[in-house]
């Protein structure tokens, strides 16, 4: 026993998450290459601005049944936002 697992084609898991990690470093830098990106980026980064602003009439409303609902919404979209939006403006 050498004190490495090893696959059946002979690879241990030290070489299998280097070539994992270099394949996601090419995805990610042909995603950034894409024409698409920055504009979507751009309107990520913007509504996860803008967004919260629709947070305050439910809050002075209140949060009951249908507002809590809504709010919920707001919320999983505000979060979808800055996922996309987080890198918008780092070049």
């Amino acid at each position: 026993m050498t004190g490495t697992t090893r696959f059946e084609n002979g690879d241990s898991v030290v070489e299998r998450v280097v070539d994992g990690r270099r394949k996601l470093t090419a995805l990610r830098a042909r995603y950034s290459e894409h024409s698409l990106t920055t504009p979507i980026q751009f309107v990520g980064f913007w509504a996860a601005v803008a967004l919260p602003f629709l947070y305050v009439p439910l809050f002075l409303n209140g949060l009951a049944g249908a507002e809590l609902t809504v709010f919920s919404a707001l919320l999983a979209c505000n979060v979808l936002a800055l996922f996309v939006g987080h890198s918008y403006g780092r070049e």
